[in-house]
């Protein structure tokens, strides 16, 4: 049965190389169109055409990273290495052989496979922020800023991420039947809490917030967020400046931890009208409950995996698909989510369709209850501004956009 299983793996993973690889290319052609009377409102001339060199070297970056993971993914399968690292953990572990020995060996494994990933991924980050995104003018984040946030990310991912994976292990290790549903309990509290309290918690380790400042913005704000219910106390503004020039706007949390984080580059780019229209915007999301939905729809996909987990780890074929001789809990979890890609990505079409309505619906909330002519002027500032693609291929928005493309947003404001 594990020849089986090691086929499927590859001709899944292959697969969602194959599809991805495709639709990016789609893409990348269809970014190439001639601007027409819709776009010609976002663009002029010069602009489209430096809009689809940004697009193109994101393309060439994104296809040189996605095609070296692939092939060291077909290695790795090729040739076990990852029963290999397995049975090398083992070997150097093997004195400790206390309760504790399992965990820990699951640990360093699943630790070493984010170490490998991370540092795989490190030369593209670099070239990414400071060639792509300098030579565009929009990097603003120096070597020691760039440094600092991934020393602070490995510090969360091995406090936060360590943490809730030990107890994960020991819920597997002591419950085994029943661990996929205490594991989903554990995971969906500790993604409540970060969803409620991120903000204010984690947030501030890598950028400022502050309250919006004294002035006509202020004056502005206040009477809009009064007229809808809405704290000001909840309102804050990020230096996103301090890495990029792009602006951006956010809403998180839900019930008396909601917040709004508006970022410092769209108060500067920005009327005052106009900010306060993107602030009506992310309102909308909070009146119309779409981040109570995303996270309830989120649980119950990740109650459905933990199910399938729970279910496929009774079969020792997932660990000695790849050259194990022994069940491991890592290795059983690591061929099931290589497994689990074709369905991750059916979820995520749903889940990016979802999201696209109810920005539709967040669009539509700000123009009804504000300024729709100034909301429309905003998304376009937002857009030149990022060099935004203004012709992506449908299939490929299917895919990857949370937000519906930006004269479709446009066009719905305009109605």
């Amino acid at each position: 049965m594990e020849n089986w299983v090691l086929v499927l793996i590859t001709f899944f993973i292959a697969l969602d190389y194959g599809v991805n690889t495709f639709v990016n290319f789609l893409n990348h052609e269809s970014s190439k169109k001639p601007l027409d009377g819709d776009s010609q409102k976002l663009y002029l001339e010069d602009e489209h055409k430096r809009s689809i060199k940004y697009a193109a070297a994101n393309y060439k970056s994104a296809f040189l990273s996605s095609t070296l993971f692939f092939i060291i993914f077909v290695l790795a399968l090729t040739y076990n290495w990852f029963a290999t690292l397995d049975n090398t953990i083992r070997e150097r572990l093997s004195d400790n052989s206390g309760y504790f020995s399992e965990i820990i060996i699951s640990l360093v494994f699943i630790g070493s496979l984010a170490v490998i990933s991370n540092l795989i991924s490190l030369p593209f980050g670099i070239y990414n922020t400071f060639k792509i995104e300098a030579e565009y003018g929009f990097n603003k984040s120096t070597p020691k800023t760039f440094v600092l946030d991934l020393i602070k990310g490995l510090i969360l991912t091995l406090l936060l991420g360590g943490g809730i994976l030990t107890v994960v292990l020991w819920i597997y290790q002591e419950l085994g039947n029943l661990f996929w549903f205490w594991g989903w309990v554990l995971v969906t509290s500790f993604s409540l809490f970060t969803f409620m309290f991120g903000t204010k918690l984690i947030l501030p380790l890598f950028n400022k917030l502050t309250p919006i400042e004294e002035g006509e913005l202020q004056d502005e704000i206040k009477k809009y967020c009064d007229s809808q219910g809405y704290s000001l106390r909840k309102l804050f503004v990020m230096d996103g400046s301090k890495r990029s020039t792009k602006a951006n706007a956010f809403f998180t949390g839900l019930g008396k931890s909601k917040t709004i984080v508006l970022f410092d580059t769209l108060i500067e780019k920005l009327s005052t009208r106009e900010v306060v229209s993107v602030l009506a915007h992310e309102i909308g999301h909070y009146k119309m409950k779409h981040t109570f939905w995303v996270f309830l729809f989120s649980n119950v996909q990740t109650f459905i995996l933990f199910f399938l987990l729970g279910w496929l780890l009774r079969y020792p074929e997932l660990s000695t698909a790849l050259g194990a001789t022994e069940a491991s809990f890592h290795l059983s979890a690591l061929a099931f989510f290589l497994l689990f890609s074709p369905l991750s990505m059916a979820l995520g079409l749903f889940n990016n369709a979802l999201s696209r309505r109810n920005e539709y619906e967040a669009d539509d909330f700000g123009r009804e209850t504000y300024d729709g002519k100034a909301l429309a002027e905003a998304l376009r500032k937002i857009g030149s501004g990022s060099l935004v693609n203004v012709s992506p291929h449908p299939l490929y928005v299917a895919v990857n956009y949370t937000h519906p493309p930006m004269l479709d947003r446009l066009r719905n404001l305009g109605k």
